[in-house]
């Protein structure tokens, strides 16, 4: 209630209760209350602030459409004497820059307490007589001035005014300041009674100064006959103006004096109605005839000019003529945007850098939303778009402007700014909003239309389908152009909040343009000084939004901290213009940008403190509007407010909606998949309610609500109370903060603020403050990853954020979360659609993964059948584009065929009426890309494959041409010089290397390509997981990257992170290694403890893994644990697998196994303490350091490839080369040409034949893999265990433990190698036989026939030797393919002396001499091939990489997994009996699942028992149902011994039973674990198997040590258990790998 209405009470005090020293004051106190008025309590509230808060506080009173103190008496204290005060001070702001009418009114003596002021309300009819100030003794006013508003949004067709209205008349102490006013007023009211005809009044008012003789002027006489009709008005009028003929510019009219309205009277109100109607139609009738007047006057702009002019008054006696002050910053205002208009670009002219960054992050969204469809457009506008931001290279003047306004100007040129810009905006805002409006009636009635239709859409399709087209058709039309008008809307929107986000992306851009760091700390500062005054920071700006400035952590800084408690966060959300920045300014007193439409865009952050609270309340964006149809972006907000706000304020009108309720359900989905440390409350303000007293109904409602929500939630197999605090009885309702009525004097609309609204936000205010500080954390973020027998413990609730820095870190997370992940997570409007599109998915995988089977083997076939119709016909090296385009045009023909029928069998499988159209369509567009993929792999395979037999063909045909013109050199040159066929011959070889170096370079992959692909394999995987992926899955964690430049800008940051350390490290490298481990060693490589901690300290704050800066110790060990174990055993696994694969740039193996590496990561016991690191950070750039490792071994084999395909080619043709130049120096001597030849031939032979055992010893050994009852993932899992841990092996237990992938390679090796010795020394036994036989058949085809040239006699050797029997066995397209024993390299001679000849061909009988050395450099090189080829196909066979969360060993399970039932689970009823429970019971999910047969001791895996730190001996399913899992509540895990005193038992609790944790946590190992509970090896037991207990004691001292003081061991073992006389490995041991050779 206002203090005015409780004053009166103060005289129903009784003294007699009053205490005796206080009843003296008190009594003063209620002598005096009845002369306190509103003008007195705001007068002497003035006096009781600070200067600075005078200036908001006139704001304030403005607002509140209360008059403005200017001129008043105020008692003295120290002089004991009441002083006439002017308070310019409280003006300052409010008219700094003004545009409207300035109006003095003053009165003669004779009409003091005669109603000036009341005729006001007749005079200006939007003035309430409440808004007047009218009350207390006219004689203790007599002086007194009153600055009156015109009220705000009175809307831009009636112009504003300021009314300087005095009461009393002009006395000594008012006299100069009324001068000054009406020196500059557009306007003066005088008032008169008859008695100043006579009187000086009028000619000292008029007769001032020659300007105010022609000042425009209405005179008021107030007639004591008012309402005597016999008597005229004109009467009267006539008097004063045969008086004062010579004014020309006034005007005369009379009205009633005060007399006349309180008088007594039986008609009295009539009398008041007539009297009321004939002043309201005389004021408007004389303001209308003297405005042309009024507007031709020039118009004071400020209330400075005033003050200046008053000050020269003061002190000189002649008055000079008024000088219309302007101040140098309008000047530059003018300068600036003086050029500036609805039509020019704007933004990007003022604020260059913020929409750039806009515009480049609208096409980063565009390619990352829509990766399938062709990015080249795209790509080519980012691109322009960096390079223009790339040309800024100094601060705009417009910038510029604003920074010297921020550090060098006063407060009031800010205001002046901010005035000017309104004035600015204001001359096309008006037509643009009239536009929009107009846009969205339509678009709205459209809307409607279209529902309607639909309707009956089913009953008459064929007639109004057409119809419904035409409809929807004119609505998109309808909301093309209001997005079209909202963007010449947000380019006229210039105004100071955009100039300081222009500040903020400059700063980030290149903070060198600023000056020196202190200027960057002034703007700090000034930031904050704008906030303390109300200004709110931009958090969430620019399209699209973006949320991370430095500038801002800057400013954060210099927000001086009332309190040591932790900030508390309140955010509002609501529809678009549902006043939710004007409740959050009336409750708070914040100054958040109001107007109608879409004024907030983003979030505004302000700041305020409470008792001993901080308070940041945050401002968002509407929602639910016309703008954003159709978009995630309402998905996106409350999400945003929800991960970050203790209490979210919902702000609506009306009713609760079922659009509140579908908004709320997908951000209840969107938490459950980022994580957040908060349970927020929700908060219902309703707003405009006209029963205040129904909040029954409004219950009923909130508790519909929430059961849908529920209902509509079931799937996801978390309830929403557990993530957000919905009480139904969390309502509020809130009248209107205005009255309507129509005058019944006036009949004129009024409109003014109530007494209800005000009342209402005051108990509002406490609501909020009392929800606020009783937060609580969701349920799921009470876990950790310890296993403890305690008891279940009580808990605590901290703070969610520790200071300001920390809640701005965390929100910018937030938000780069939503962002990344949200067109995955939110695209669906609400629970229901999500649920059917899950169903929906799971049936369009099905349907992919038999369809792309299907697709492999038509596209193999496709292959193998061109290859060979191609090689038949020569063309592979001459028509590689003619190749590709006939296998691409094939291929495509055979994937739409597919994509057809997988699109029909989705339609078939999907005709319930419960499968939406809509969602259909969304799941249903996910199809053809999907198959599509299998198209870029076929197509890959196929490059591949004719890349190798092009590269093959080229030798050849390069070898055919330089045959070809060696012989056309020696068929018309027989008798050419020597030295002449060697430089001819020479100079044709270097061109023919040049031009085939050439095409080699043509056909290897840019390293731009390669990029691309492993990215396009990357987006494709998680895209196709992250559709079927259940919430909390690293799917739902990471983001598509199929943009080569935004995964340079991530991969960029991770790397400046650690070339800002690595500098100081030692850059001795052990062994070649690049990108990010290039810089990752070294940093791992320190000697000690505090050469890790430099690490942490220099790595902290730059990677923002770690955001809750609590207990910063326990965020060390953390990072210690990932960095020294983590990231380290991630590389190596991830290194095994691209060793593993032969081109990773074509083949997707990698990056699949690269998902399930960055998960079993995730996995690790110091990451699933979930509470304490961003996941979804360090998840993030785990991908993309996965990805940088992939893609620079990718390039680096590409390049390898080249290099040695180049040289081996090269070296082939040389050797042709010089095989011809002997054939030709030869052509003379038969004996000396059949030498030549049998070396040629004899060459040819043995390379043929070693290649051709190659590939029969590759086939043989990939048979025998694949037959071999070793070579399985069942079997290697079960020799791994044994010759390891059964057999306390040291080494080979760590090896098991430390890289199982390495291991199982390695024991597959030693398994295959009897196979591969076998195989390889079966195929080499002939080797040496079947060469001589092959040398003996091609000398005795020599020695046998008689051959005229040596071409005739080429074709026979090579026919005699395809038809050697051993020989025979190679298949007809082998033996194409390969061109086995063409022997090319013979030039067309006739053979003159046929004897000689045959006697030097039996030369290549002296091969004998040298075979067995020839054969033994053969076979090793054939082993050594056959090696690596048999470390691939068993590295492909490794299986599945996941690795269990409990114990860390493998899933022994072959892929693809089949999905199981896994049950959800619950606690026991307590409403059945044990065992016959009737309830109802949630319907399993259905899920890929893991398992392993050989699960270990926890404690190999890293696990440590709770508090105490030692080893946690036990295996994971044993003591299932009776243990309890000791999970942590707080971000703070329990790491380091030297925080142990810290530890509470209140920051942890136990999820009991053990089997509850893995239903809920990983229930893709639960089905596993919950059987082995039952049926495992020592399940009915509390410690691990003996052979595990050796195995312990064995390695524990190197287990211990690699967890870096996280785990103690204990100090001594039970010697009955654990085998204490074993030799225990050093804590230093390191294993020595065996799978780097054959031997």
């Amino acid at each position: 209630m206002d203090i005015i209405h409780i004053l009166p009470s103060c005289n129903q005090i009784d003294f007699t209760t009053v205490p005796q020293q206080h009843q003296k004051i008190t009594g003063i106190f209620s002598n005096v209350v009845d002369t306190i008025t509103k003008s007195v309590l705001l007068t002497t509230t003035i006096h009781s602030m600070s200067y600075e808060s005078q200036r908001y506080f006139g704001n304030f009173i403005k607002k509140n459409d209360l008059p403005v103190p200017f001129a008043y008496y105020m008692w003295n204290n120290q002089t004991n004497f009441v002083e006439y005060k002017i308070n310019f001070n409280l003006l300052s702001e409010i008219m700094c820059l003004t545009s409207g009418q300035y109006i003095l009114q003053v009165g003669s003596e004779s009409t003091i307490g005669m109603g000036k002021t009341s005729m006001l309300q007749f005079m200006f009819p939007d003035k309430r007589s409440e808004a007047l100030n009218t009350d207390g003794n006219s004689t203790l006013r007599n002086g007194c001035i009153d600055v009156l508003f015109s009220p705000d949004g009175a809307g831009q067709k009636s112009e504003s005014y300021v009314i300087f209205d005095a009461h009393g008349t002009m006395n000594i102490f008012n006299e100069d300041i009324i001068t000054s006013i009406q020196t500059y007023c557009s306007l003066q009211i005088l008032y008169v009674t008859e008695k100043d005809l006579n009187g000086v009044f009028l000619n000292s008012m008029m007769n001032y100064s020659e300007c105010i003789k022609t000042k425009p002027t209405i005179v008021v006489i107030f007639d004591s006959n008012y309402d005597d009709k016999r008597i005229g008005a004109e009467h009267i009028i006539n008097a004063f103006q045969s008086q004062y003929h010579h004014w020309k510019n006034v005007r005369w009219t009379t009205a009633p004096p005060s007399q006349l309205w309180y008088q007594r009277d039986h008609n009295k109100k009539n009398k008041d109605l007539t009297r009321s109607q004939q002043l309201l139609k005389s004021f408007k009738e004389l303001r209308e005839s003297i405005n042309a007047e009024v507007q031709k006057y020039i118009k004071c702009t400020s209330i400075f000019s005033i003050q200046s002019y008053y000050l020269s008054v003061k002190i000189s006696t002649n008055s000079s003529a008024p000088v219309h002050y302007h101040f140098e910053i309008e000047d530059r205002l003018k300068q600036l945007f003086g050029g500036l208009n609805e039509k020019t670009e704007n933004l990007r002219i003022a604020t260059p850098v913020s929409y750039l960054d806009s515009a480049i992050k609208q096409c980063e969204k565009e390619s990352s939303n829509n990766w399938d469809a062709p990015q080249k457009e795209i790509q080519t506008r980012k691109e322009n778009l960096i390079q223009e931001r790339s040309k800024i290279v100094t601060i705009n003047r417009h910038t510029g402007f604003f920074v010297d306004l921020l550090t060098k100007c006063s407060y009031t040129e800010l205001l002046i700014t901010e005035k000017f810009l309104e004035k600015w905006r204001s001359q096309f805002e008006s037509t643009l909003l009239e536009q929009l409006s107009k846009a969205k009636i339509e678009a709205s009635k459209l809307n409607s239309q279209m529902k309607q239709i639909e309707e009956h859409l089913s009953t008459e399709k064929i007639e109004i389908q057409q119809e419904l087209c035409n409809v929807k058709n004119e609505f998109d039309q309808q909301h093309k152009l209001a997005n079209e008008i909202n963007q010449k809307l947000m380019n006229i929107d210039l105004t100071i909040g955009l100039f300081c986000d222009e500040i903020m992306a400059l700063y980030d851009l290149s903070p060198h343009m600023f000056n020196s760091p202190s200027l960057m700390q002034d703007i700090a500062k000034a930031f904050v000084n704008l906030m303390q005054k109300g200004f709110a920071i931009h958090i969430l700006r620019g399209r699209p939004l973006r949320c991370h400035s430095r500038l801002i952590e800057e400013s954060i800084k210099f927000l001086s901290p009332t309190t040591q408690e932790p900030p508390l966060v309140l955010t509002v959300i609501g529809e678009q213009s549902s006043a939710k920045s004007s409740l959050m300014n009336t409750t708070f007193g914040c100054n958040f940008r109001v107007s109608a439409g879409r004024c907030t865009i983003g979030m505004y952050m302000s700041v305020i403190r409470w008792k001993s609270k901080t308070i940041v309340i945050f401002d968002t964006e509407g929602l639910l509007s016309l703008e954003e149809a159709g978009s995630i972006f309402d998905n996106q907000m409350i999400t945003m407010a929800v991960l970050s706000s203790h209490l979210v304020l919902i702000n609506h009108k009306g009713e609760v909606s079922s659009n509140l309720k579908d908004l709320i359900g997908m951000s209840f989905y969107a938490k459950l998949n980022i994580d957040s440390p908060i349970k927020p409350k929700l908060l219902f303000v309703l707003r405009d309610q006209a029963d205040l007293s129904s909040k029954e109904t409004f219950f009923r409602q909130l508790t519909k609500l929430k059961d849908q929500l529920q209902n509509d939630s079931k799937f996801l197999k978390s309830s929403i109370d557990d993530e957000l605090d919905i009480n139904i009885e969390n309502v509020y309702l809130l009248p209107n903060a205005f009255s309507h009525d129509t005058d019944a004097i006036s009949n004129i609309p009024r409109r003014w603020r109530n007494q209800t609204f005000p009342q209402e936000i005051i108990k509002l205010r406490q609501i909020i403050f009392d929800n606020i500080t009783s937060t609580t954390k969701p349920q799921r973020f009470h876990q950790s990853n310890r296993i403890s027998c305690i008891e279940p413990q009580s808990s605590t609730i901290d703070a969610a954020y520790i200071d300001m820095t920390q809640l701005y870190t965390k929100i910018s997370s937030n938000w780069e979360a939503i962002d990344r992940l949200g067109p995955r997570l939110l695209e669906c409007k609400t629970l229901y659609e999500l649920s059917i599109l899950k169903e929906l998915q799971t049936i369009a995988n099905d349907i992919i993964k038999t369809t792309n089977t299907t697709v492999f083997q038509h596209g193999e076939s496709l292959i193998e059948r061109l290859l060979l119709e191609f090689s038949r016909d020569g063309c592979i090296n001459k028509e590689l584009d003619g190749i590709n385009s006939k296998f691409n045009h094939l291929l495509t023909g055979t994937i739409m065929q597919a994509v057809n029928q997988a699109q029909m069998d989705f339609n078939n499988k999907t005709e319930r009426s419960c499968y939406l159209t809509e969602t259909k369509l969304k799941v249903s567009r996910y199809l053809e890309p999907a198959i599509h993929s299998a198209q870029h792999l076929l197509k890959e395979t196929f490059e591949t494959r004719i890349i190798d037999l092009s590269k093959k063909a080229q030798v050849n045909d390069a070898q055919q041409q330089l045959l070809e013109s060696v012989q056309i050199e020696f068929d018309q040159h027989k008798s050419l010089e020597t030295k002449d066929l060697k430089d001819r011959l020479e100079t044709k070889f270097q061109s023919m290397i040049e031009q085939h170096r050439k095409n080699l370079q043509s056909s290897s992959k840019t390293e731009s390509d390669i990029t691309q692909n492993i990215l396009n394999f990357y987006t494709s995987y998680l895209s196709c997981k992250g559709r079927e992926a259940n919430h909390g899955s690293i799917y739902k964690l990471l983001y598509s990257i199929n943009d080569e430049e935004a995964f340079k800008t991530h991969f960029k940051r991770i790397e400046s992170c650690l070339s800002s350390f690595s500098g100081q490290a030692t850059q001795q490298i052990s062994h070649k290694v690049d990108s990010f481990w290039k810089l990752f060693i070294p940093c791992v490589s320190g000697p000690s403890n505090r050469y890790n901690d430099s690490v942490w300290e220099k790595l902290k704050d730059d990677l923002k893994w770690f955001t809750d800066n609590t207990k910063i110790n326990k965020s060390k060990e953390t990072f210690r644990q990932i960095w020294g174990n983590v990231l380290p055993e991630f590389r190596e696994n991830l290194l095994t697998s691209i060793q593993a694969t032969q081109s990773l740039s074509s083949n997707p193996t990698t990056v699949q196994h690269l998902f399930q590496y960055i998960e079993n990561a995730m996995n690790s016991p110091c990451i699933t303490r979930k509470n304490y690191i961003e996941k979804h950070v360090f998840c993030s750039d785990l991908a993309v350091i996965g990805l940088d490792t992939i893609i620079v071994e990718a390039i680096a084999k590409e390049k390898s490839d080249y290099e040695l395909n180049l040289q081996n080619s090269t070296n082939e043709i040389k050797e042709c080369k010089d095989n011809l130049y002997k054939q030709c120096m030869a052509m003379k001597d038969s004996i000396e040409l059949g030498r030549t030849l049998a070396e040629t031939i004899g060459k040819q032979i043995i390379e043929e034949i070693g290649h051709l055992l190659q590939r029969r010893i590759d086939k043989d050994i990939r048979e025998d893999i694949i037959k071999s009852q070793f070579i399985n993932h069942e079997a290697i899992q079960k020799q791994a265990y044994e010759e390891s841990i059964s057999q306390a092996n040291g080494e080979n237990i760590l090896k098991y433990i430390y890289d199982m992938n390495r291991y199982f390679i390695e024991l597959s090796l030693k398994e295959i190698k009897i196979t591969l010795h076998t195989v390889t020394h079966h195929h080499t036994l002939n080797f040496q036989h079947l060469i001589i036989k092959a040398i003996n058949t091609a000398n005795k085809c020599v020695q046998e026939n008689t051959y005229k040239d040596t071409l005739e006699l080429r074709d026979g050797i090579r026919n005699a030797i395809l038809d050697i029997p051993e020989l025979k066995s190679a298949q007809s397209l082998e033996r194409e393919l390969y061109s086995m024993f063409a022997l090319n390299n013979v030039i067309r001679m006739t053979i003159t002396d046929k004897k000689l000849f045959k006697q030097g061909f039996e030369n290549i009988c002296t091969y004998y001499k040298d075979v067995e050395k020839t054969i033994n450099d053969l076979t090793i090189n054939i082993k050594t091939e056959a090696f690596n080829s048999c470390k691939q196909s068993i590295a492909s066979r490794l299986g599945c990489q996941a690795r269990c969360p409990g114990c860390g060993t493998k899933c022994s399970k072959i892929e693809p997994h089949h999905k199981e039932d896994v049950e959800v689970w619950q606690n026991p009823c307590e409403k059945c009996s044990p065992n016959e429970c009737t309830c109802t019971h949630p319907k399993p999910r259905y899920i890929e699942t893991h398992e392993s047969t050989y699960h270990l001791a926890s404690a190999f895996h890293g696990w440590r028992y709770h508090k105490l730190h030692t080893p946690y001996l036990e295996l994971c399913y044993q003591r299932w149902t009776t243990i309890g899992v000791s999970v942590r509540k707080q971000q703070s895990p329990n790491y380091l011994q030297n925080e142990k005193s810290n530890e509470t038992e209140d920051e942890y609790e136990v999820v009991f039973p053990k089997a509850k944790y893995y239903n809920e946590r990983y229930p893709a190992w639960y089905n596993n674990l919950k059987k082995q509970s039952t049926e495992g090896n020592a399940c009915n037991e509390s410690i691990p198997p003996p052979d595990q207990r050796r195995a312990w004691m064995v390695v524990r001292h190197a287990i211990i040590k690699r967890r870096n003081g996280a785990m103690i061991d204990n100090k001594e073992y039970d010697d009955k258990l654990y085998p204490l006389n074993v030799e225990t490995l050093p804590a230093d041991f390191e294993p020595v790998w065996k799978d780097e050779n054959f031997e």
